[in-house]
Formats: C-alpha cells, sequence, structure tokens
C-alpha cells in the first residue's frame, strides 16, 4: 500500500506575522477524500552550546502558549530563505553573546507531525567566544549555564520538557560518546 495523500486544494484561512494556517482538500490513499488542517512555519534551529568546562547554556523563557517560564536551548525561527547554518549563529550570538569555532549538526526534528510543518535543525557548538547579548526588542529571556550531565539528568526526569532542548540534548551525549569511544 502506498502511504500518501494527493492535495486537491488549498486554502490559505489564516496569514499571520509568523504562522499561516491552511485548510486542504486531499485524496486519501483508498481514493475517499478529507480535509486536512495544518499551520506553515517557517522552521528554525537550535543548538547545544558547551563550553571549555563542560556546561551548556540554557534559557528561561516565558512561552506565552503554555502561560509558563520554560527551560530551553538557545533557538530562534528562520527568516525567509535564510539557511539554518546561519540562523542558529545568529542566534547563539543574540541570545547568549556566543561565537563558536566547532559546529556539528544534530540532525533535524519535526516537533508536532500533526498539525505542522514545522522543522527544527540542531546543532551542537564547541569553542565558544562570549561577548555582548543582542535580543531582538520583543525578546525576553534569562541564559544561564548548567553541567552537561545535569542537563541530561533534568531532561530524563522531566524538569526539562522542551521538545527541540530534549532531541537536541540526547543527539548531542550521543555524538560525544562516539567521539570518546573512537
Amino acid at each position: 500500500m502506498e502511504l500518501m495523500e494527493k492535495t486537491l486544494a488549498s486554502e490559505q484561512v489564516f496569514d499571520g506575522r509568523l504562522l499561516k494556517v491552511y485548510r486542504d482538500r486531499v485524496e486519501l490513499t483508498n481514493g475517499g477524500t478529507s480535509i486536512r488542517e495544518f499551520v506553515h512555519h517557517p522552521g528554525g534551529a537550535a543548538v547545544v552550546a558547551l563550553d571549555a568546562d563542560g556546561n551548556i547554556y540554557l534559557e528561561r523563557q516565558f512561552r506565552y502558549p503554555y502561560h509558563k517560564v520554560v527551560l530551553e536551548i538557545p533557538a530562534g525561527k528562520l527568516e525567509p530563505g535564510e539557511d539554518p547554518d546561519h540562523a542558529i549563529q545568529r542566534e547563539l550570538s543574540e541570545e547568549i553573546g556566543a561565537t563558536a569555532g566547532r559546529w556539528d549538526p544534530l540532525g533535524y526534528i519535526m516537533p508536532s507531525v500533526g498539525y505542522t510543518d514545522e522543522m527544527l535543525y540542531l546543532y551542537l557548538a564547541r569553542d565558544l567566544t562570549f561577548g555582548a547579548r543582542h535580543l531582538d526588542q520583543d525578546e525576553f529571556l534569562e541564559p544561564f549555564k548548567v553541567p552537561f550531565a545535569e542537563a541530561l539528568a533534568q531532561a530524563a526526569d522531566g524538569r526539562i520538557n522542551d521538545a527541540k532542548t530534549l532531541a537536541a540534548l540526547f543527539r548531542a551525549d550521543k555524538l560525544m560518546r562516539e567521539e570518546t569511544n573512537g
């Protein structure tokens, strides 16, 4: 069986500053039709920033949809046509005031496949150099550092729940273990 859906018609029902919402009519695998609603998101990039002492940089940021402060790694959305490699370098500089001498891609994740086409590109940054932060005008966050092992423990026991942070931490851990074990 070929698992595929063919778009028959597409209607944009909301055009926001960040998000666009679509309602599509699709032909299903069995020949029937259905409606699919989804949110188009420009995508983003996120980074596990590891310093020479084995600490990573997390952020406390109020996230409106949840009405609470969330612990997460530095991240940001892609600008139209922007390469994820460029976006994450910009975000690292803006949010924690750092540049990195070494970048390792950790792949990408699809954070919520049921209703959005968002793709988040993950990175591990090392050999950090620090300068001044320069947040966007409407951006408020509190960066802090924590030993990498402690961040992994927080991810494992539920103190960190942000999907991109969880995926990036576990992928960074796997990469570093492979490097160590050669």
